[in-house]
Order: C-alpha cells, then sequence, then structure tokens
C-alpha cells in the first residue's frame, strides 16, 4: 500500500494520515484475536511509508506471534530523561563514559545541595499526531485505568475504524462497517497490492472473523479478498495452522472445564478461576468448542472466565442445542454457541443473569 493510495473516499482519512509522522495504533483488548492482526497490518503499511508508529498493546498471544519477527520489532526508542531542579543544583558540565557493561553519566555542579531524592527519572513519549484505534468500541473505557501509562496520547486526533453498532464514533473521523477490520483497511487503502507481511496479517483478521469461513457472514466477496490476499504472499496454510492449533495450555483449559462442570438450573456450568486463562478470548472459545461439539454434548453449556482486560471483564461462551436460548444472550453469535464478554469482575453476577435469562 502506498501513501497516496488512501482513498479519499473517506472524508479526510487520506489527508490526516498523510499528514501525521507519529502514529499510535491501538487494538481493541476485546475484540481478539481480530483486531490485533489488523492493527499489524496497519503497522507495517504505515512503518513503509516511513512512519514513526507505535502500536500499544499490553500482551501478545502466542498463536499470533508469527504474524511478527519479533516483539522487539514493534518496540519504539525512547526518550529516558533524567531531571535536576535547578533550584538545588547549578550543573556547569556534562559527560559521559561508556563501556560494554555500563554508562556512566558524569555531572560538574557548583553550589549543590543535590541529594538523590531530587533527581527524577521518566521515560518522554513523544506526542502522537494521530491515534487509530481498531475494534475499540468506546474510547474511554478501553483507557480505564491506563492513563498512567498512555495519558501521553490524550487530546490527539483520532481515527476510529470498527465493526460493530455499539461503537460510540468518538473519533474524529469514524469509519464503522460490519465486515472483517481486514476488509475495512483494504477498502480505505485503494492500492491494489500489499506487502507479504501486510497481507498475511489481513487475512489472519479474516480467518478470525469468518471463523475459517465457516461462518455464515462468509460472502463469495469474502472468498475473492482471501484469494487475492493469498496471491499476494499471505499463506493461509501457516496461518491456520497456527490460529487453530492445539497447545498445551489449549489442552489444560478444555481439561479445567470438565473439571469444574456442574449441573445447575438443568445446565452444565463451569467457573475458571485459573489466572493462566486471563488471556484466553474467541480463538481459545472456538478451539473448546470444536472438541466439545465432538463429544456429542446434548446439554446446555455455559463457561466462564476472568479476563486480564482493563476494566475488568468476565469472557465465556454458551452452547445449547435450543436455538431460542441462544437468542436470549447478547453476544457474539455462532454455530451453536455464543461468545460473551461482560463488563464487572464476579463471575458468580454474571452466571446467574445468563441462567435466569435462558430458562
Amino acid at each position: 500500500m502506498h501513501e497516496e493510495s488512501f482513498d479519499s473516499g473517506h472524508d479526510g482519512v487520506q489527508k490526516i494520515i498523510t499528514e501525521a509522522k507519529n502514529i499510535c495504533i491501538i487494538p481493541s483488548h476485546t475484540n481478539e484475536p481480530e483486531s490485533l492482526p489488523a492493527a499489524l497490518a496497519l503497522f507495517y503499511t504505515l512503518k513503509d511509508l516511513g512512519k514513526n508508529v507505535n502500536l500499544i498493546n499490553e500482551s501478545f498471544p502466542e498463536k499470533l506471534q508469527f504474524l511478527i519477527p519479533s516483539l522487539d520489532f514493534l518496540s519504539q526508542p525512547k526518550n529516558f530523561v533524567i531531571s535536576i531542579p535547578r533550584s538545588v543544583a547549578d550543573i556547569s558540565q556534562i559527560y559521559y563514559e561508556k563501556s560494554e557493561d555500563h554508562l556512566k553519566i558524569h555531572l560538574t555542579i557548583q553550589n549543590s545541595r543535590l541529594k538523590k531524592e531530587n533527581i527524577s527519572f521518566y521515560v518522554d513519549q513523544p506526542k502522537p499526531d494521530l491515534v487509530i484505534t481498531l475494534g475499540v468500541q468506546d474510547f474511554q473505557q478501553e483507557l480505564t485505568g491506563r492513563l498512567d501509562s498512555f495519558g501521553f496520547i490524550l487530546n490527539a486526533p483520532i481515527l476510529n475504524i470498527d465493526n460493530t453498532a455499539e461503537n460510540t464514533r468518538f473519533g474524529k473521523i469514524n469509519i464503522i462497517k460490519e465486515c472483517s477490520l481486514a476488509e475495512l483497511l483494504l477498502e480505505i487503502a485503494s492500492a491494489s497490492t500489499a506487502s507479504k507481511e501486510t497481507a498475511n496479517c489481513l487475512l489472519a483478521g479474516m480467518v478470525a472473523y469468518y471463523e475459517n469461513f465457516k461462518s455464515a457472514k462468509t460472502q463469495p466477496d469474502t472468498l475473492k479478498t482471501a484469494a487475492r490476499l493469498m496471491e499476494q504472499g499471505a499463506n493461509y496454510h501457516h496461518i491456520t495452522e497456527n490460529l487453530y492449533k492445539t497447545t498445551p495450555q489449549q489442552m489444560e483449559f478444555l481439561t479445567e472445564i470438565f473439571k469444574n462442570v456442574k449441573n445447575e438450573q438443568g445446565s452444565y456450568v463451569a467457573q475458571l478461576q485459573s489466572q493462566q486463562f486471563f488471556d484466553f478470548g474467541e480463538v481459545e472459545a472456538s478451539l473448546a468448542m470444536e472438541k466439545i461439539n465432538g463429544l456429542g454434548l446434548q446439554n446446555n453449556l455455559l463457561v466462564l472466565w476472568k479476563s486480564h482486560a482493563s476494566p475488568a471483564m468476565i469472557k465465556g461462551f454458551f452452547s445449547s442445542k435450543n436455538v431460542a436460548a441462544l437468542h436470549k444472550i447478547n453476544g457474539k453469535m455462532k454455530q451453536g454457541w455464543v461468545f460473551l464478554e461482560f463488563p464487572g469482575s464476579n463471575i458468580e453476577i454474571v452466571k446467574d443473569k445468563l441462567l435466569t435469562l435462558i430458562q
């Protein structure tokens, strides 16, 4: 994708991206695993355009690490600042010594009352010219509890890209459409070709969104777009191999589900308290459901666990042979099950509400 190719049909997008030098990308912490591959695709594209890009993400799922050469690749140089008030020290000269093991900074001080408590250290993040959010429904809620780390992005203009009707349209420019985030990015970028890395990330996002193209949302144009990305170097086999492989942690996930399952009000319910599942989301739920479906389970099954997201969130899934019961629950509808996300940290409250709904 080339800078001039950002589609001017989306009012202001081309201009705001062209003019920005420092850009922050924020994928959703709840819309996984789709938003992170889309964020990576945008990261690669903007880096190729010579932009200074900072992808803000607290953790990187093991299943998606194949999309980047290394985690260090995503890190940006930072300015480490040592601050000393002039009122306590008159510094006339500064020099440093650098060896293989240490860096020593020497200060020549006159009229000094300097004490170690007068010296402060901090990382100075450059203020972005533009923030691009992907899959974020509510920007304020997304940053709740994290402003100490990301306060430097406040007041920057926001390009808000999302595919949910619940989006609060918090951006200076809002692009909201019900399709995969990957397709939205391709739509606002009119370039006919993408780099191999970008194509791989875009296809990974589409595979996640369309459940490996088994979802009822899959259309002929969806498959044509996927085919074009493969022509540009995306490796479909490698993507599905990584997204849908069963890791030891996922086997432990299934084990914990069956270990904790109880019959409550006619439904099987499993509440998982272990912190090792805090990063689990929609992909892990899909993989678990594939295995569970193979068992021929006839009863309702509700599985809930706590997420590491900020603010606190309960995630889970509900499967049922009763279509009416599935439609009573507000979540991401799948084939015979629903992926769940609820704000809060009390699993018991969420469980009781859901069991009441499906009665």
